[in-house]
Order: C-alpha cells, then sequence, then structure tokens
C-alpha cells in the first residue's frame, strides 16, 4: 500500500484490515453452515441487517424480498459509490467434511455467496472505522435470488434507487480459477445473457403394449430437446458464442405405462442480443410444431433472466487504476473470455455505471473446484484482497 490515501496514513489501512478479517472470516464460515435458498434468505439478511445497524449505518430491509440496503451518509454533494453482494445459496448438497460445511442437507453455498456477504460486510466494518477519511457516500446492497436472476431487478423494482443515485455500483465474484488473492478484470461483456425456460409435453396416456393407441410424450420430449440442441450447432452464426442447455426431466409412472405428460426445463445464455433474439423464437416455433407432429400439445414458459454483464469502461479503468496503486503487491490479472454464466448484477449495470471483477481463490486442490461444484471451497485468505479492493473503491470515487 502507498503512504496516504484521502490523507489516510497506510498502517491505520492495513491495521483496520487486519483487524476486521477474522471477524469476516467467522461470519463466512457462519453463513456456510446456515445456507439459505433464493428468496429464503431471511436468517442472512436479518444478520447483514443487525451487523449493518450495529456499525452505524442506516439500514433498510425486505427490499425486493430479503433484499438489505446499508447507508453511510457522509455529506451533502458528495458522490454516492455503491457496493454489492449477492447472499443466496445453491440447492445441492455439500460435499466438503469440515467444520463449516452446510447444517441444511440439499441446500450449499456453492458459489461463494458466502464470501461476498461476509466480504461486503467486513468492508462495511472498515468503512466505520475510516469514516473520517471518506469523501463519498455509501450504499451498500445484500441481494436475494441471484441464483434465480430475480433479486437485483425485483430491489429495483421495489425502490432500492428511489431516493440514492449512486454515480458508481462495483461488485465481486470469487473465482478459482485464478490464484487466490489476485483480482482479475475485463473490459466490456463480462457475464452472458441468461434465460431459463421449462416446458410440457402433454397428450393420451396409456399401456405400453399399445402405444398405437396413445400419444408417447416421452419420444416427444425426446425429439424436441434433440431439436433444441441443434440451434446453437446449426441455427447460430457460429462466431456467437451461445450455449443451450436441458437440466431438468421429470416424467412417468412406471416401465410399462405410457404417461400423459412430460416436462423439462433448462437454460441458454449467449453474449449477443440479435442471437438470444434468434433463440427465443427458433424455441418456440421448434417445440411448436414438433409437439404437432407427433400429435402432442406443448407448452412453452420463458423467463427472461438477466442481460449481458458489461463492465463501464471508465469505472473499468478507475478500478484497475485504484488497485494498481494502492494494492501493488496484489496481481491484477486480465481475463481473456467471457462467462457463459449468468450474473443478476447486470440489472444495476443497467440502471448504474460499474464493473464486476473476480477474485482469485484457488490455492489448492480443495480450492479449486468449479463453481457450483458440491466441493467447492475457497481460500479464505484471499477474502483480505477482497476486502480492501471494496473498501478502496469506497475510499477513492
Amino acid at each position: 500500500m502507498t503512504d496516504k490515501l484521502q490523507g489516510l496514513p497506510a498502517d491505520v489501512l492495513e491495521q483496520a484490515l487486519a483487524d476486521c478479517m477474522p471477524e469476516t472470516i467467522r461470519i463466512r464460515r457462519h453463513l456456510h453452515r446456515y445456507p439459505e435458498l433464493s428468496g429464503e434468505e431471511a436468517k442472512t439478511a436479518e444478520l447483514v441487517a443487525e451487523t449493518c445497524r450495529k456499525l452505524g449505518f442506516e439500514v433498510r430491509s425486505r427490499i425486493g424480498g430479503h433484499g438489505v440496503a446499508a447507508i453511510l451518509k457522509t455529506g451533502n454533494g458528495l458522490p454516492w459509490i455503491a457496493l454489492r453482494a449477492d447472499m443466496d445459496a445453491l440447492p445441492l448438497t455439500d460435499g466438503k467434511q469440515n467444520d463449516y460445511r452446510s447444517r441444511h442437507e440439499g441446500v450449499a453455498h456453492a458459489c461463494g455467496h458466502d464470501a461476498h456477504t461476509a466480504m461486503l460486510l467486513g468492508a462495511a466494518r472498515m468503512l466505520t472505522v475510516l469514516q473520517p477519511y471518506l469523501r463519498t457516500n455509501i450504499l451498500l446492497i445484500f441481494q436475494p435470488a441471484e441464483e434465480t436472476c430475480s433479486g437485483a431487478a425485483a430491489m429495483l423494482r421495489d425502490g432500492l434507487l428511489s431516493d440514492i443515485r449512486p454515480d458508481s455500483v462495483y461488485a465481486l465474484h470469487v473465482y478459482p480459477y485464478l490464484p487466490a488473492g489476485s483480482l482479475g478484470l475485463r473490459r466490456g461483456a463480462m457475464c452472458a445473457a441468461a434465460d431459463m425456460f421449462e416446458v410440457e409435453v402433454s397428450g393420451r396416456g396409456g399401456h405400453a403394449a399399445r402405444p398405437h393407441e396413445c400419444t408417447d410424450v416421452i419420444l416427444v420430449a425426446s425429439h424436441i430437446i434433440q431439436a433444441l440442441h441443434h440451434i446453437v450447432s446449426r441455427g447460430i452464426n457460429p462466431l456467437h458464442a451461445a450455449v443451450l442447455t436441458i437440466g431438468e426431466i421429470h416424467g412417468g409412472h412406471a416401465g410399462n405405462v405410457i404417461p400423459d405428460r412430460v416436462s423439462f426445463s433448462g437454460t441458454f445464455r449467449s453474449l449477443h442480443p440479435e442471437t438470444h433474439e434468434q433463440i427465443r423464437s427458433k424455441m418456440d416455433r421448434i417445440i411448436r410444431q414438433t409437439a404437432e407432429t407427433w400429435g402432442a400439445t406443448a407448452t412453452f414458459r420463458l423467463r427472461q433472466a438477466t442481460p449481458v454483464l458489461s463492465n463501464d469502461d471508465e469505472r473499468l479503468a478507475h478500478a484497475r487504476d485504484v488497485f494498481g496503486r494502492f494494492m501493488p503487491d496484489v496481481p491484477l490479472i486480465d481475463i481473456a473470455e467471457a462467462s457463459m454464466g449468468g450474473e443478476d448484477f447486470a440489472a444495476f449495470l443497467e440502471r448504474t455505471p460499474g464493473c464486476l471483477f473476480r477474485l482469485g481463490t484457488g490455492s489448492a486442490p480443495a480450492t479449486r473446484y468449479s463453481l457450483h461444484h458440491p466441493c467447492f471451497d475457497i481460500d479464505e485468505q484471499a477474502m483480505r484482497s477482497g476486502v480492501l479492493a471494496l473498501t478502496l473503491l469506497a475510499l477513492h470515487p
């Protein structure tokens, strides 16, 4: 760290960071033990609100569900900086065997949102200590339902920014593919647009020995699924990245019964708005026409989840400058390719210029499992870089 930041001595900043890290790790482990699914983050939100209130923030709760906003107003006429963390977990079983593994069967923080929330609370703790050096007003956003790509839009609809207009908004996401403690930056598109969809195929069920009297909806669904997978390979410009995945399928009662309905669901992602629209229209036509060809009917429900996340050039350059100047020992890594994963933070970036950056958390085999893997974990020492990066962005508008 350099000697001065807004008149802040480096040793004061270093001491504030050292003091906050034990509590940051403790909170991360607590949240990891007690994860909550999207839309069910009541206890997490309660912990966040109580912690911020004790630190002296003005707290607004139940925004767009269990969303929490924490406000630290320094002075009139000063710019507003918003920092965001997500709070929800995934519906899968924690595969780790350690003392902070999930106590909630079938629910796990396999995407690092526990760490995101803990790091933003760590930054809140630092900003309270360093408040005399602040030249910004602070809005901390603790967002629910990121995994369903619905929480950011819900918070915005519920008036999160009705009386506060941030000049910038920043967020980070843990990343096991980068060295622990490093920061990953990318100009332009960072994450793909993501839609979720559900399909139900209906027909006439009956005896497996008399298929001619039935409409074999399992067979019809298989034709539809095969055709949908051909959209990306044969219906889209190969230079435009896109992916379509069926992740869930349900149907049938017994091996000798032809059911009357089958349902399946999935997602598709792309980095080009035009390509995204092409996929939507092709899906609708393929599903409807394939079902009709085989005498079945099909319903297609599409939920437009999140747009392409594109970092603002100016805010990204600013973040790079701040990190380079005041975190000289932390490697800054240029991320070469956008992720096909969706990221709900895109909804905030449509309203406020800002950027998402990656925090490297991989240091050993146990911390290099992919995001959404049952054994996903992080090198907790990497959170030091995350807390400091968020704090510096608030200190240096």
